[in-house]
């Protein structure tokens, strides 16, 4: 007999639950637990056998965290709804305290695994489920990063709780499974390479010698993936419900044993095309008008138009480039919650930006996205600020000689966040010319910064970790205050700083013009320059990202070789191909279209 078993898994929801996005207050179709719930009743009309489950982070993002008191929370009102059979915790699920997390877990209808979290020596989770279909038993094996103990070090969420290391709990179920299961499926909120450098934290190194696993559903880097590893299906659905992650398995059954034959694997994108279910709707709709009203509370007025700076170039943010008044706002209050002589903060709205007039929190959260970010207050010497700084200017890559643009270094957006620093109350210069970068650095009152300085240094908790992991490897940095220790959610970045409008600045809000830091680059003459800005801004010609349209990897540069990205001119007839170098074309082009 033959029988097809169809996993479904999501991951990394984080809060879309609705259709709507509550930073931008619109509708949001590019993925929702509402759709899920759609393409999962059409997978269970085509396959009777079908298991669903969520690989961690349904928490956190979109709104999520303001029902986190409620007696029901929306995420399991939607899941039970949808039928969720697993449920395996991700980072996120912890952060909001052991009396909450059990609270969810009550609620859930399905299992809960997580086979390496334990409190007071004791798995806090089951470390895995079974699931038996028409005489076929699936395990599952639950596992998160055990880097939640450093993502939430001396915070009261995780006080008695330990993540131990995956490798060695993943080998000790597969033992105890092994003459349990006809299959063994791995359900692990960790991405497929190693975090911050830290051995065991991906997936690639937990099978390494390890063959025992058919498939793993993973999460946590909010990556869509689809690949082999060995003989091992790795699945991951990206983020925000966009995708499903689908694991077909066909077996081979008779009275003496059971066979695997066939495996298959697919990404079932969610997107406009799939509706919402309309039950999911219903059931989410007082949450819904609850969020919406959150999420456009008045928190003050915007004075002046310094919070909302127009690109120079297409495609290339301004903020990436220039001190700007979005930055500086979110570096002040990071600055006067930290208690701090120097505040850094990362943006990961590359359309970042306040127009003047009302200030909603909505407009807060859009252009601060990192949702649980809170505070956190080291002590550094001057030295390592300077490696911090050093490491920061190498976000972008050298400039040469004719470079029209400045570019971004490929393998610094790979990282979950943006590893493009700001910083405050400081003046530099960034020299992309050189490999020294940082030039001319003093305090903003302009004395100079000793090495030996004592310097109370504010940013993010994740930040952090990843400097340590990286570039302060080995260095010592002394921590003396968090904001989300002192007050949980209200002390995140965004809760800071509406209550920074609100209670310091008395609901009005004026940035001022600074110049305290500045790109140096290589020279190009000033005409062409212009010329070749004015051609990529109406699109004529293009700058050169890299294949996942993740950044702008290389500068376009007059001395180079006329290539594919200088296509856009042959619209308007010219002959490309007849140009020597980028230089030329674009003075031709100048006289021929710009004029």
């Amino acid at each position: 007999m033959l029988v097809d078993i169809n996993i479904l898994a999501s991951s990394d929801v984080h809060g879309y639950y609705m259709p709507w996005d509550y930073a931008m207050d619109k509708s949001y179709e590019k993925g929702s637990l509402a759709q899920i719930s759609t393409e999962v009743r059409k997978q269970r009309e085509l396959y009777k056998n079908t298991i669903l489950i969520d690989a961690g982070d349904m928490f956190q993002g979109n709104c999520s965290e303001f029902f986190c008191e409620d007696e029901i929370h929306p995420a399991i009102v939607a899941m039970n709804e949808i039928g969720y059979d697993i449920w395996e915790m991700g980072n996120h699920e912890y952060g909001y305290g052991i009396k909450n997390l059990q609270r969810f877990i009550d609620e859930f209808n399905g299992e809960v695994i997580g086979g390496n979290v334990y409190k007071d020596n004791k798995r806090l989770h089951k470390a895995y489920c079974i699931i038996e279909k028409e005489g076929i038993r699936i395990g599952f094996i639950g596992l998160v990063t055990s880097l939640i103990n450093k993502f939430e070090k001396g915070t009261k969420a995780m006080r008695g709780i330990l993540a131990t290391d995956m490798k060695y709990e993943l080998e000790l179920i597969e033992k105890e499974l092994k003459d349990k299961v006809d299959c063994i499926i791995g359900v692990i909120h960790a991405g497929i390479d190693n975090e911050n450098n830290v051995k065991n934290t991906g997936i690639r190194d937990l099978l390494k010698d390890d063959d025992r696993l058919t498939a793993v559903f993973c999460g946590h880097f909010h990556d869509i993936q689809n690949v082999n590893i060995g003989n091992t299906i790795i699945l991951e659905p990206g983020k925000f419900g966009q995708a499903i992650a689908k694991l077909l398995l066909r077996f081979e059954k008779n009275e003496k044993n059971v066979k695997l034959i066939k495996k298959s694997s697919e990404i079932l994108i969610i997107d406009e095309s799939i509706k919402p279910d309309t039950e999911i709707i219903k059931k989410l709709n007082d949450f819904h008008k609850r969020a919406v009203s959150y999420s456009n509370e008045e928190i003050g007025i915007l004075i002046n138009n310094c919070m909302s700076e127009k690109s120079e170039i297409s495609g290339i943010p301004q903020m990436r480039v220039k001190q700007t008044g979005i930055t500086d706002f979110f570096l002040e209050v990071v600055r006067y919650y930290g208690n701090a002589d120097v505040a850094m903060i990362q943006l990961d709205n590359d359309n970042a930006g306040i127009n003047k007039g009302i200030i909603r929190r909505k407009d807060i959260n859009r252009n601060y996205t990192y949702v649980s970010g809170g505070i956190t207050s080291y002590e550094i010497t001057g030295r390592i600020l300077k490696k911090i700084l050093e490491y920061s200017a190498y976000f972008f890559n050298e400039s040469r000689v004719g470079d029209v643009n400045i570019s971004f270094n490929y393998e610094r957006q790979l990282y979950k966040y943006s590893s493009n620093y700001f910083f405050s109350n400081l003046i530099y210069d960034i020299d992309l010319t050189s490999e020294k970068r940082i030039k001319n650095l003093t305090y903003e009152n302009e004395s100079p910064i000793g090495d030996e300085d004592k310097i109370i240094f504010a940013t993010t908790k994740y930040t952090m970790d990843i400097l340590i992991a990286n570039v302060l490897s080995g260095e010592v940095v002394k921590k003396i205050y968090s904001s989300k220790d002192e007050l949980r959610e209200q002390g995140s970045i965004r809760n800071l700083s509406c209550r920074y409008i609100k209670e310091v600045l008395k609901g009005l809000v004026e940035i001022k013009p600074k110049n305290n830091w500045k790109i140096i680059t290589a020279p190009i003459e000033k005409n062409i320059r212009e010329i070749a800005i004015k051609l990529i801004n109406r699109g004529y010609i293009s700058l050169i990202n890299s294949e996942d349209g993740k950044c702008n990897i290389k500068s376009v540069n007059i001395y180079d070789k006329v290539d594919k990205f200088d296509q856009g001119l042959k619209s308007v007839g010219i002959d490309i191909e007849r140009f020597s170098t980028k230089g030329e074309l674009y003075r031709y082009a100048n006289s021929f279209i710009l004029g």
